[in-house]
Parts: C-alpha cells; sequence; structure tokens
C-alpha cells in the first residue's frame, strides 16, 4: 500500500469508510479478524494447490481465493487508516514523534510474528515424516505458501495497529465551557464576575486610601 501525505489522509478520514466501522475497540477488532482472515485464504491456497494441483480445479480456486483476498484487505487496510490517524498509511517524514515511536513498537512486533510464523512453519515440515516415500509437492503449491508467507509479513503490522489502538479521548466540546473566553472559577455562584470593578475583595468602595 502507498503512504500518503497529510491531505490524503484527511480526506480519506473524513469520506470514506463510515467511522461506525471502527468507532470503538471492539469494532476494530473484529476489522482486524476480517482481515487476518483476507492472509489466511492465501494459506488455504496453497493447501488447495498440495492436494489438486496441478488441475482446472485448484487454478480457479486459487485465482478466487486470492482475489478475494486482496478485495477483503483493501477494504479492513482503508478502514486501518482511518482508525490509527496516521500511524497506519502516512508516510513516515509527516508522522509526529508519538506516532513514529508507535509505529516502530507494532513493527518490531509485527516482525516477531513473522519469525513466530516462519518458525512454526519449519517445525511442521520437519516433522513430515520421511523415509523411502518420495513425497512430490506441486509448484504451485511452494509458489503459493511462500505468497502467504509474504503476504502475512506485510499485512502483520497494520493489524497490529488496528488491534492494539485504545479509544480516543472524549471531544473537546464535551469540556464544559461558556465560550466567553473565562474559566469558570472567574465568576460566581450566580454566574456574575467574582469582583465588581472599583470594588475590593469584600465588597467596600475603594476611594484612594487604605481600605479598612
Amino acid at each position: 500500500m502507498g503512504e500518503l501525505t497529510p491531505g490524503q489522509l484527511e480526506a480519506h478520514y473524513r469520506d470514506w469508510p463510515p467511522r461506525s466501522w471502527y468507532a470503538t475497540r471492539g469494532r476494530r477488532r473484529i476489522l482486524v479478524g476480517v482481515g487476518a482472515g483476507s492472509a489466511g485464504l492465501i494459506w488455504v491456497s496453497a493447501i488447495v494447490c498440495y492436494y489438486l494441483a496441478p488441475s482446472l480445479t485448484a487454478m480457479w480456486t486459487t485465482f478466487a481465493l486470492t482475489g478475494a483476498a486482496l478485495v477483503i484487505y483493501v477494504v479492513v487496510y482503508s478502514a486501518l487508516v482511518g482508525a490509527t490517524r496516521g500511524v497506519v498509511g502516512l508516510a513516515e517524514r509527516y508522522l509526529d514523534e508519538r506516532q513514529s515511536r508507535e509505529r516502530q513498537k507494532i513493527q518490531a512486533n509485527a516482525h516477531r510474528g513473522t519469525t513466530v510464523t516462519l518458525v512454526v512453519l519449519g517445525v511442521l515440515l520437519l516433522a513430515t515424516p520421511r523415509g523411502e516415500t518420495v513425497v512430490q509437492i506441486p509448484a504451485a503449491a511452494i509458489i503459493m505458501l511462500v505468497f502467504g508467507v509474504i503476504a502475512t509479513h506485510v499485512i502483520l503490522p497494520s493489524l497490529m495497529a488496528g488491534w492494539q489502538m485504545s479509544d480516543p479521548p472524549p471531544d473537546d466540546e464535551d469540556d464544559p465551557d461558556d465560550g466567553d473566553g473565562r474559566d469558570d472559577e472567574d465568576q460566581g455562584e450566580d454566574g456574575r464576575s467574582g469582583g465588581a470593578p472599583g470594588r475590593s475583595g469584600d465588597g467596600q468602595p475603594i476611594d484612594g486610601k487604605t481600605a479598612t
């Protein structure tokens, strides 16, 4: 996915997708689950190719699953761009210090996740029974397996960003303020200013002499 400028991010955040898709942590995590499912379709394609390739069934099934995975992830990614407010999608040079640290942390976690995936895959391959029997793996299955690893590596940072993001603080408009530019503590209980011009704090007039 290409990196966005602040103007493109603002237009994207304002227009589409609806904010109701990612307004709460629960909804964002549902999006992340759907995005993870899109990566899972690539792995399913590898399994289909292993059992059915070479055949027309394997070819068209792989095309269908891969196409569905791309469409699903594009939609999820678009929602995560708005949900993370730039941590996903915005070019690095436009990030502030907090966003840059957050992105670095997410990328580090995603790197560990990819490493775990590769370790598990290696263990499964090593655990495959070996002997005099030769296991032939179709080339299509190997290609889709590599594609699945790459897809997981690419999309994992954005999914982690959506999963870890907390709900934003309340809007400023919720702060009780009468809008006249003065703090509430500058007003008395009856809504008027705590002191009137020309009078001392105890209400006695000041005539230029020391108030008593």
